[in-house]
């Protein structure tokens, strides 16, 4: 009876994947806010603070107004959950609309987006040129 009580007991309860997937589903509101451990501190960023995603290997670089912080997010997730705010020009990056400052064609099939606040421009594939191009024209 202890036993069955205690496996009931911890499926009641959800991890922490099951509440991601509860938290990007259709018509939930996104969160306001992301959070990361650095050098044992919690470092919580407000989601108007963020310029940009970049994904690299397994881990997201949360590019924002106060510096850099790394995620253990996948950056499909995150493009589902801020898809009213951000748009994905890169496989591996997402920029915060309200940041964008310009869309620059480089050189031939060569763009990039910079933002304001953010020295480095951040790459925008051939591949979804169009759809970014689209996207901002419409404003947001």
């Amino acid at each position: 009876r202890e036993e069955l009580a205690a496996a009931i007991s911890s499926a009641g309860h959800l991890n922490r994947v099951q509440l991601q997937q509860l938290a990007i589903q259709p018509g939930s509101r996104a969160r306001r806010h992301l959070c990361a451990r650095l050098r044992d501190k919690l470092h919580v960023v407000p989601i108007e603070n963020v310029q940009c995603f970049i994904a690299e290997q397994k881990y997201v670089t949360v590019c924002h107004t106060g510096g850099e912080l790394i995620i253990d997010e996948a950056l499909k997730d995150l493009e589902q959950e801020f898809a009213q705010s951000f748009v994905r020009v890169h496989r591996n990056a997402l920029v915060a609309l309200g940041y964008v400052e310009s869309f620059d064609k480089l050189d031939e099939g060569h763009f990039c987006i910079r933002l304001r606040d953010r020295e480095q421009p951040v790459e925008v594939s051939r591949r979804l040129a169009p759809e970014v191009r689209e996207r901002l024209r419409r404003g947001h």
